[in-house]
């Protein structure tokens, strides 16, 4: 493991420790919708940093190449397909969320989840 892998599965760590903090701790829903944000951040920034290989190269193989060179230099695409992926997946979970917090506040003229819970109740 290198020493970038190293800090960016501690920054990967720390987003989804502080994404969770903030869904389980905070009242108001938008703080909550922010530590979701967190949290999947921190899971695309630990994809990330599994798919990066030190001196790795972008995964096309060169004419004259054998495959043995190509598979020892390449860098993981897999990782980094599922990035992309989850980044849309979490834009429009955050929009759909968001938009429900908008329908929340409409109807209790509030963004605490403990004062919503009360009322529905």
């Amino acid at each position: 493991m290198s020493p970038l892998q190293f800090w960016a599965y501690l920054l990967a760590a720390s987003l989804c420790a502080i994404g969770i903090a903030g869904m389980l701790f905070f009242d108001n829903i938008i703080k909550k919708v922010i530590g979701f944000t967190l949290l999947s951040d921190g899971v695309n920034v630990m994809l990330t940093a599994t798919g990066y290989l030190e001196r790795g190269i972008v995964p096309i193989v060169l004419p004259g190449e054998t495959t043995a060179e190509f598979a020892a230099r390449a860098g993981l695409v897999f990782p980094i397909g599922i990035v992309l992926t989850n980044i849309v997946i979490g834009v429009s979970t955050t929009a759909l969320m968001l938009a429900l917090t908008m329908k929340l506040y409409r109807k209790y003229g509030t963004l605490s989840s403990s004062k919503i819970l009360r009322e529905v109740r």
